[in-house]
């Protein structure tokens, strides 16, 4: 389609007809073209509305936001399902509101209007807000349940707590000392993987040691005792004498 001055005033006429939001932000969501248009020809998106007739200070969402125009939205968008974070609500799903949230007949933060609206600011952000309490309580808590307090396992387990606490304490040891934790013990820890494992009571046990049995002598039989056998002088020389002569008796039948 190609746009004109005549054929811009009728589709705004239109639209407004049709009930549609005919302020800046809802009419460059909706009809980028013909905003684009509208501006090419007659310089402002508002300056187009005015010559359709309309009163665009009763169409600028921007005039009618009051507090309480301000939490009804936001009850509205919170019961629709919608993300109520301030970078959503201010880029995408409705920058008005987010801008009428803020001026200064609103309300000082984002958050200030999330909880005038009743809504729990922690489960709407997208980014959980911490404070130093925060901080210390959640270091707390990992220590009673007994997991790694050391920089390279929050890094890992745990990276929203870690850069929260160098947020607010500058580091991850000096939030450690903060929450009454001895930091460098935790870093020595860390490197002695044995000063992590639980430590055990020590129990002298006194244990009854049993000798062991002597084994049993095994009987033996007796050996027979030898009879000792007394020979006389004389026995003997006659036994002695006898081989001699022998001896003699066998060189004389030789000869």
């Amino acid at each position: 389609m190609r746009w004109t001055r005549k054929n811009i005033i009728a589709e705004i006429k239109r639209l407004y007809q049709a009930g549609e939001a005919l302020n800046y932000s809802a009419a460059e969501r909706n009809h980028l073209h013909l905003v684009r248009a509208a501006a090419w020809h007659f310089g402002t998106w508002r300056h187009a509305v005015e010559s359709a007739g309309l009163d665009y200070e009763s169409l600028s969402r921007y005039q009618r936001w009051s507090k309480a125009r301000i939490v009804e939205r936001i009850r509205e968008l919170h019961n629709d399902g919608q993300d109520l974070s301030w970078r959503a609500i201010s880029s995408d799903v409705d920058p008005p509101l987010g801008a009428a949230a803020l001026r200064p007949n609103g309300f000082k933060s984002w958050r200030e209007a999330l909880a005038a609206a009743g809504i729990d600011v922690d489960s709407t952000a997208r980014y959980k807000y911490w404070d130093e309490a925060k901080v210390i309580k959640a270091i707390c808590a990992r220590k009673r349940a007994g997991e790694r307090m050391s920089s390279k396992s929050l890094q890992s387990s745990d990276q929203p707590l870690f850069c929260a606490a160098r947020r607010r304490f500058g580091s991850w040891d000096a939030a450690l000392n903060a929450a009454g934790f001895d930091s460098e013990n935790i870093r020595l820890r860390r490197h002695n993987s044995t000063l992590n494992e639980p430590r055990l009571k020590t129990t002298e046990a006194t244990s009854t040691v049993t000798p062991k049995a002597k084994p049993a002598a095994v009987k033996t039989k007796p050996k027979p005792a030898t009879k000792k056998v007394t020979v006389s002088n004389a026995v003997a020389e006659t036994i002695a004498a006898k081989p001699a002569a022998r001896k003699s008796e066998a060189k004389r039948a030789k000869r």
